[in-house]
């Protein structure tokens, strides 16, 4: 697993220059007011709230919740990702903000520590899910909200979408293509019915009220300018029990 996580790692490294300029031109366009309307619309209202955004990649969801007002720290294993992003948020002057390179699956926070766990198009790219959204529950405090924006990959020939102009894989240079295509492959998600396997997993861990949106694409991609996949993106919410007491995640 250890070897497959550094594959993962160094994919994201090469991708990270691209990849942000595709975030700074969805940051500039209409797409970022429609994400932060409609997270705002999920998130507990009247105070600031400690956030921590997991797989931030050039720092797209850290930045338009810092512009909410609240404190964010964001985290991806990718350290050409992390440098992407702290440009990303100079530039935008979103100073409520601290990045830093980390395992998705194994944080270095104390339990009980942020009100809100966010990802977007994370998930999907883990080697061990399960295992991270059990990390995740320890981090959110009692009450606390996680939510999970994805898709469900698995099924997906990458190098038959990217074919599409409209495709935000359109651009890859065929040997970065093939490892994403590798890559998904040797995921265990990759073979899971999701978000279905998603809200069984949350749920045994000892999250409450889960519920999922099985697309939000209308809501989030209003620019016509933006290039996107013709996957639908899901929206998990679950919250942490407010004992803050784990179930039993059998395998």
């Amino acid at each position: 697993m250890n070897e497959l996580k550094q594959r993962i790692r160094t994919y994201w490294n090469r991708r990270s220059r691209g990849f942000s300029a595709v975030r700074r031109q969805e940051l500039a366009s209409s797409d970022a007011a429609a994400w932060q309307n409609y997270i705002k619309g999920l998130l507990p209202q009247g105070r600031r709230l400690q956030i921590l955004d997991v797989g931030t990649g050039p720092g797209f969801l850290a930045i338009i919740l810092a512009d909410l007002g609240h404190m964010v720290t964001a985290i991806d294993s990718s350290s050409g990702m992390i440098r992407e992003a702290w440009g990303n948020a100079d530039e935008y002057r979103a100073d409520n903000i601290e990045f830093y390179v980390g395992d998705a699956q194994a944080l270095p926070f104390a339990e009980n520590s942020f009100d809100v766990i966010i990802s977007r198009n994370l998930t999907w790219n883990l080697p061990d899910v399960a295992a991270a959204y059990a990390d995740w529950y320890r981090m959110l405090k009692p009450g606390g909200l996680l939510l999970n924006f994805d898709s469900n990959y698995g099924p997906v020939r990458f190098d038959a979408t990217a074919k599409e102009t409209e495709n935000i894989h359109h651009d890859l240079d065929t040997q970065l293509l093939l490892e994403c295509e590798t890559l998904k492959d040797a995921l265990a998600i990759s073979r899971e019915c999701r978000p279905v396997w998603d809200l069984q997993r949350v749920r045994a861990i000892g999250f409450t009220d889960c519920a999922v949106t099985p697309d939000i694409r209308e809501a989030v991609h209003t620019s016509d300018e933006m290039k996107y996949d013709s996957e639908a993106v899901f929206c998990l919410r679950a919250r942490k029990s407010a004992t803050g007491k784990a179930g039993t995640v059998s395998a």
